[in-house]
């Protein structure tokens, strides 16, 4: 996966902003034609050419709000503001506060924890059973079924986790080739040399050992997925 994907199905808002924006080109190609016959006069023109270009704007920006994924890393795009993480930046994905303004909405929100413990919110909100009767701003939030939220929470966090899988055997492939003789008994001078114990950690394993440390004590992980993924890192598992 090179390029950056939303990797959940698209929810029923963001299908409804993609048809409005295909809705809003084509009143544009209409009134363009008016404008052309001389069936508008030209300050009308200029007036519904900028509410135009605005609900144009507005909509396409509403048809790619979530959260996109990477083999580098995680993107959330919002309403007004793009944020883009790498992997080894990102420390757990959970349910948070969902919140305009420092407003609480009263719903939950999917949150992305920093590794130096910032939260980001991501557009993404568990939407509720009777929405006509909440009144609530959405236009820059994208308040989805419960299933649905649990599904893109779920999808979510696997990839983080694969990522994690990913780094230390990245880190592994960049390490150098010891020099000829190292580990070896050489034949011209009968000394043996005894290579770095296999249980040493490195610094990228303490970093990522710490990580999962705080995984499990937020409760992300249950104690058979810290155990299964804490041997991976010390390559155990």
């Amino acid at each position: 996966m090179r390029g950056w994907q939303r990797p959940y199905s698209v929810d029923l808002a963001t299908g409804s902003a993609m048809l409005g924006l295909v809705g809003v080109a084509g009143f544009g190609v209409f009134l363009g034609i008016l404008y052309v016959r001389g069936h508008l006069s030209a300050p009308m023109a200029v007036l519904c050419g900028v509410w135009l270009a605005a609900a144009l704007a507005v909509t396409a920006r509403r048809a790619v709000l979530g959260v996109y994924v990477s083999d580098g890393g995680l993107r959330t795009r919002s309403l007004l503001r793009t944020i883009t993480l790498p992997w080894e930046s990102v420390a757990a994905i959970r349910s948070g506060t969902a919140s305009i303004g420092g407003l609480d909405m009263g719903r939950t929100a999917i949150v992305i924890e920093r590794a130096d413990g910032v939260l980001i919110q991501t557009p993404l909100q568990r939407g509720d059973v009777f929405r006509p009767f909440t009144f609530r701003p959405e236009l820059g939030r994208l308040a989805t079924w419960p299933e649905h939220y649990d599904e893109i929470l779920a999808t979510l966090r696997a990839h983080h986790r694969d990522a994690q899988r990913r780094r230390p055997a990245a880190s592994a492939a960049q390490l150098p080739l010891p020099p000829p003789g190292v580990g070896s008994t050489s034949p011209t001078d009968g000394v043996t040399r005894t290579p770095a114990p296999h249980d040493a950690v490195s610094a990228d394993q303490r970093r990522d050992i710490h990580t999962l440390i705080r995984q499990h004590q937020r409760g992300a992980l249950s104690d058979a997925e810290f155990a299964v993924e804490l041997a991976k890192i010390r390559g155990t598992g």
